[in-house]
């Protein structure tokens, strides 16, 4: 088969907007799953006994629903809008695992971090915060990077919302040419090169908050 590569400068800018919408869910995704992970993993390692029951349902719950069954949900059934509902959907999806990455990284920290801190005059919020959230963030940066990609990657559902993000746009070039594998090839290296930038930029903030606290 001879790989016809005009078909995708004859819909690039279908391809171009494609890759704002898949970069606009994922980072607004990116964000919100962070907010609620973090929030959830720091409450994680209260020893709370009643408290951790309800997180761990919670997390139990969010884990073993689909993301798309998510998407779904809420577009469907709430009643949001798509964009609005692939964000959320991700987001809600994703933050428990980051939840997870979270709360280890806590608890990963040697022993006494938060009664020394304590010592020194800081409330409870004041020690998460300027202590112990700052270490747990960087032995968090490699797993978190896993995460971030992972929204990326399963941003790809918002397509069956009809939002026109990079697969939908592969999708809509194959109905009409026929040439859905150059698209595909195309589309994957966009979805490689956001993943690249993502893993990149994660690095070289580990690389800084390292020099940092040296």
């Amino acid at each position: 088969m001879t790989l016809d590569w005009t078909v995708i400068w004859q819909y690039r800018e279908e391809v171009a907007k494609g890759l704002w919408m898949t970069i606009q869910i994922s980072g607004l995704s990116i964000l919100f799953s962070t907010a609620v992970g973090l929030s959830i993993g720091g409450l994680r390692v209260i020893p709370n006994f009643f408290l951790q029951k309800i997180l761990g349902l919670y997390l139990d719950v969010i884990r073993n629903i689909p993301a798309v069954v998510k998407l779904f949900a809420i577009h469907f059934v709430v009643g949001l809008d798509a964009f609005a509902a692939g964000v959320l959907a991700l987001s809600l999806h994703q933050s428990a695992y980051i939840a997870d990455v979270m709360s280890s990284s806590l608890n990963a920290l040697p022993k006494g971090q938060l009664e020394a801190s304590l010592a020194t005059g800081l409330s409870h919020a004041q020690a998460f915060r300027r202590v112990l959230l700052p270490q747990a963030l960087r032995i968090a940066i490699p797993p978190l990077s896993t995460q971030f990609v992972q929204i990326v990657k399963n941003s790809a559902i918002v397509m069956l919302i009809s939002l026109e993000d990079l697969t939908f746009v592969t999708s809509h070039i194959q109905l009409e040419t026929f040439r859905g594998m150059e698209a595909s090839i195309v589309v994957t290296f966009l979805y490689l090169l956001i993943a690249f930038a993502i893993i990149v930029s994660m690095n070289l903030i580990q690389a800084w908050s390292n020099r940092r606290f040296q």
